[in-house]
């Protein structure tokens, strides 16, 4: 049990970072592992990067993002082969937890865990964009990278799972050496409330009532075209077909793939005014047994539309 009243200088922290095929853990697949054990001096104890095999294609557009190509993760570990290593990397349960924007990666984590049928620890995770957020003033936004550039941190050489967490360590350290009267875990918990696997914002609901065309739709992996009344293309007809609703940060939203954009979307569901039939004959993208899209080159890719 991690006492509240230990000095910072006394514990050893984890920084990690993973990089995905998407942005929700219930249709997209984790790639790469990366983290850094760490104390508050400055000091590494070790770090631990693994390449996972998706089992499924990665988008184009996500490989742009941070470099992982179909052919790097080709013959790697899977999920269940490698995350038994980062849990093990994670060390005890009185080593505190850090990822910049951690209930993206918390949501991987326990949607992985889950599926493999392991648990993932109770440690505390603190979320560096939320200290950020708290702590940093003018900053053109609280991205990792463009937090790095404003504070003057060493600036990592790729978007890899093991440079963004070494990118998190620095971003922690500075924070903490800004603030004097931070020197035990509860002045650290009292700035950021912990976070822990469990507490993942994202999962899947059953569909609410007036949707039940497309919990038809799902079941039988029909194409629909809804009236939709956002994104970048403003109200518009959009012609898909769903793969699942969920609900995330308080909002309820549709995944489906777009037959248009040839990709995973997601759509609010407040946002979907009708649901018609699509015309018979046109060809469904492949799923795979979990539900998840195969279209070629665009396996897993989620883009929430915008608004």
């Amino acid at each position: 049990m991690l006492s509240h009243d230990r000095p910072l200088s006394d514990i050893e922290f984890v920084a990690f970072d993973l990089e995905t095929t998407g942005l929700f853990p219930v249709v997209n697949r984790i790639v790469e592992f990366g983290a850094v054990r760490f104390r508050l001096d400055g000091r590494v104890l070790g770090t631990w990067e693994q390449l996972v095999d998706p089992e499924c294609l990665i988008p184009p557009g996500v490989t742009e993002i941070h470099g992982i190509t179909d052919a790097m993760v080709r013959g790697q570990p899977t999920l269940t082969q490698a995350l038994p290593g980062f849990l093990d990397f994670l060390g005890t349960p009185d080593t505190i937890l850090l990822a910049h924007n951690a209930t993206f990666d918390l949501g991987f984590l326990n949607f992985g865990a889950a599926k493999t049928g392991l648990e993932f620890p109770s440690n505390p995770v603190i979320d560096t964009l939320d200290m950020a957020r708290t702590c940093v003033r003018g900053a053109p936004s609280c991205r990792l990278e463009d937090l790095a550039v404003y504070l003057g941190l060493a600036e990592s050489e790729d978007h890899r799972a093991l440079s963004d967490s070494r990118l998190a360590m620095a971003l922690f350290m500075h924070l903490a050496g800004r603030l004097d009267w931070l020197r035990t875990v509860e002045d650290l918990f009292r700035l950021s409330p912990p976070l822990t696997a469990d507490k993942s914002r994202t999962h899947i609901i059953e569909p609410p009532a007036g949707f039940e065309d497309l919990a038809v739709a799902i079941s039988e992996q029909r194409t629909v075209v809804i009236a939709y009344d956002g994104g970048t293309r403003g109200p518009a007809d959009r012609r898909i077909t769903p793969r699942a609703m969920l609900q995330s940060n308080g909002r309820q939203y549709l995944i489906a793939y777009c037959h248009a954009a040839k990709l995973e979307k997601t759509y609010r569901l407040d946002r979907i005014r009708e649901i018609h039939a699509a015309a018979s004959g046109e060809p469904l993208p492949a799923v795979q047994a979990d539900g998840v899209g195969t279209n070629p080159g665009q396996v897993g890719a989620v883009r929430v539309d915008a608004g």
